[in-house]
């Protein structure tokens, strides 16, 4: 009786943990956490922020995990390109920003691409 029950719960935990597997995304995915803010310290984002007012030098901070070589923040308003930064990555896991003064009242946003143009991550913010 025993036997039938250590089988049973044997088998359970099989297909859960074959169905856990199959909905993780792969470890070696590259990805980007992107943040808007009006500096960078230590690394860090400083006072992060979706409003900003004009005249302000904004800060797009990324960390890149997973995406070796090269990477760009590609700064747009109004959904059109108006800048690019182009960014050496010698790690999998780094940090790296750029930063525009804008002056212009709009909305912004700045998309991080992989070496291969994959967008990995974006951040949205609104020039008052």
């Amino acid at each position: 009786m025993w036997n039938r029950f250590a089988l049973i719960f044997l088998c359970l935990g099989l297909v859960a943990g074959s169905a856990v597997a199959q909905t993780e995304a792969p470890a070696t995915a590259a990805t980007a956490e992107v943040k808007a803010a009006k500096g960078v310290e230590n690394r860090e984002p400083v006072e992060e922020g979706t409003t900003f007012a004009a005249g302000t030098t904004v800060w797009c901070w990324s960390l890149l995990r997973n995406s070796e070589g090269a990477a760009k923040h590609v700064w747009k308003k109004d959904g059109k390109p108006v800048w690019t930064a182009n960014h050496k990555i010698r790690s999998k896991r780094w940090t790296t920003y750029s930063r525009r003064k804008l002056s212009k009242p709009g909305s912004y946003s700045v998309d991080v691409l992989g070496a291969d143009d994959a967008v990995l991550g974006s951040v949205s913010f609104t020039i008052e």
